[in-house]
C-alpha cells in the first residue's frame, strides 16, 4: 500500500472534501483524486460514497480510516523518537513540588542538571497547591497523592523518611531515654493534615505507633522548623529538610535509631504515547539521586 496515497485518503476523510484536502496538502485537486483512485484500485473497493454535493466513507472506508489514524500516530511517534536520538535535549521543562522538596531539588539536582543540559529551560513552581499535570500545565510533579488524577502516570518514590528533631536547649531540659518517653514529649503538631501527627516509627523490623500531642501547631514545615530552632518542642520533619542542620548540630535528632514513615511520595507526569527525552532524563536523575540517598525515603 502506498503510504502517500493513504495520507491523502486520511486528509480527504477528515475534511470530507477533495478540494479542502488539496489545499491542506498544497497539491492539485486532480492529484488528490488520482491518489484516492489508485488506493481504491489497489484495495479493489470503493472508499467513498460520492454525490455532487458531498462525500462520505463507505464501510470499508471507515475501517481503513481507523487503521490510517493508527499508522499516522506511529509515524509521529517514530519521528519524535528519532529526534530524541539525534537532537540535543532542549525546550521547556516545567516542574512542580512542595516548597521544602523544591529546596532539596535546588540544592542537589538543579545546578548539575543545568550544566549537563544547558538548552533545557527549567520552569520551577514550588508550593502547596497541586498543579494540573494531565492538562499539560506542568510536565512533572512531586507530590503525596491520596488519589491520582485521571490520565497521569505515577512513579512510586517510596515513603518520605521523617526524623524527630529538637534544639539542643530543649534536649537539656527534657531527657529522652527510651521510645516510650515519646508520650511525655511536647510536640509541635502539623495542622495541615492531622493524620501526620499519627506517627509510625520504624527501627529495623520493629514498629511503634503513637499519636503525638502538643499545645502548638502550624501548617507548614518551614514554620514548624523555625519553632523547633527556637526550642519550643519536638517535631517530625523530613530528613532532606533538616539534614544540614543536623550535620551542623543546630538540631538534635531525638531517638536517632528510629525513623518516621511519613506519607507516600510519587513522581507524576501526564500519560502519553511518547514521553519526551527531556522528561525521561530529568526523571532518571531525580530517581538516581533518591536511590543514592537512602536516608530520604523508606
Amino acid at each position: 500500500m502506498n503510504l502517500t496515497y493513504l495520507q491523502t485518503f486520511l486528509v480527504v476523510a477528515e475534511e470530507s472534501s477533495f478540494t479542502k484536502a488539496a489545499e491542506i496538502l498544497d497539491v492539485s485537486k486532480g492529484l488528490v483524486s488520482r491518489h484516492v483512485q489508485r488506493l481504491e484500485e489497489t484495495l479493489n473497493t470503493k472508499l467513498f460514497h460520492r454525490t455532487t454535493r458531498s462525500i462520505s466513507l463507505t464501510e470499508v472506508g471507515e475501517e481503513l480510516y481507523t487503521k490510517a489514524k493508527q499508522i499516522q500516530l506511529l509515524a509521529i511517534e517514530a519521528e519524535m523518537r528519532i529526534k530524541d536520538l539525534t537532537q540535543e535535549v532542549s525546550g521547556d521543562l516545567k516542574v512542580t513540588a512542595p516548597i521544602e522538596f523544591g529546596r532539596a531539588l535546588c540544592r542537589h539536582i538543579i545546578p548539575s542538571f543545568r550544566e549537563l543540559y544547558p538548552k533545557i529551560n527549567l520552569v520551577l513552581d514550588f508550593g502547596p497547591m497541586k498543579k494540573k499535570i494531565e492538562s499539560g500545565d506542568f510536565d512533572v510533579a512531586f507530590r503525596a497523592y491520596d488519589e491520582l488524577p485521571n490520565d497521569v502516570v505515577a512513579k512510586d518514590l517510596g515513603f518520605i523518611r521523617n526524623v524527630l528533631v529538637s534544639s539542643a536547649s530543649y534536649v537539656k531540659n527534657h531527657e529522652q531515654n527510651v521510645i516510650e518517653d515519646i508520650h511525655r514529649c511536647d510536640f509541635i503538631l502539623n495542622s495541615q493534615n492531622e493524620r501526620w501527627n499519627q506517627l509510625e516509627l520504624i527501627k529495623d523490623k520493629q514498629k511503634y505507633n503513637v499519636e503525638v500531642t502538643g499545645t502548638l501547631s502550624s501548617n507548614t514545615y518551614s514554620s514548624i522548623l523555625e519553632l523547633v530552632l527556637q526550642g519550643v518542642g519536638i517535631a517530625s520533619l523530613p530528613y532532606y529538610l533538616v539534614e544540614e542542620l543536623l550535620e551542623s548540630n543546630e538540631l538534635i535528632q531525638i531517638f536517632p535509631e528510629w525513623s518516621v514513615k511519613a506519607h507516600k511520595f510519587s513522581m507524576v507526569y501526564a500519560q502519553r504515547r511518547v514521553t519526551p527525552k527531556k522528561l525521561v532524563t530529568f526523571n532518571q536523575v531525580v530517581t538516581q539521586w533518591l536511590e543514592s540517598n537512602h536516608l530520604y525515603t523508606i
